[in-house]
């Protein structure tokens, strides 16, 4: 694969539920492989990367030496920055690098919810990452951008405010 450039999507969601085996990263990026995290719902469960990220975390860690333990800052770059890499698009897309597209997924969880309140307690930049990662749900995605255009905005709860207090209800 890497004397033909050859790049691998990686869906560990995909290899659990097929039971097709653990994916041997380190073997892959030692030889020269490239790597990304992608999402197949043919056989995956989703389109979550953040599902992605910590599955292929937890695939890593069942390796014992044999595979590569992962750090938050390792699992962002495989969701974005690897694919855009992969197809060959990295001078388009894949960071927030200026002259390219602003695809962007803004995570904010709704006041109150668990990752709201882990995230308050996140000591460091690597700590809230680890906690998006390992928490993250699509109800926490806020907005999203592809290409500079916002193509989703979470609606406002109408029951709460944004400070999240709950809000009176009136009857009518």
């Amino acid at each position: 694969m890497a004397a033909h450039r050859c790049s691998a999507a990686h869906c560990p969601c995909s290899n659990s539920a097929l039971g097709s085996g653990l994916f041997p990263l380190r073997r892959h990026l030692n030889a020269g492989v490239h790597v990304a995290l992608g999402t197949d719902v043919g056989g995956g469960t989703g389109f979550s990367m953040l599902k992605e990220g910590l599955q292929a975390y937890f695939m890593q860690q069942l390796q014992g030496r044999d595979g590569l333990p992962l750090t938050p800052a390792h699992l962002l770059y495989l969701s974005t920055r690897a694919g855009a890499e992969a197809l060959d698009l990295h001078d388009q897309i894949g960071d927030f690098s200026a002259g390219k597209a602003f695809d962007a997924v803004w995570l904010r969880p709704p006041a109150g919810s668990t990752l709201a309140a882990i995230l308050n307690h996140a000591g460091s930049p690597s700590e809230t990452l680890a906690a998006l990662f390992a928490n993250g749900t699509q109800a926490d995605v806020a907005q999203v951008w592809v290409g500079g255009e916002e193509v989703y905005a979470r609606p406002a709860d109408p029951l709460r405010d944004e400070s999240g207090k709950q809000s009176p209800v009136l009857a009518s």
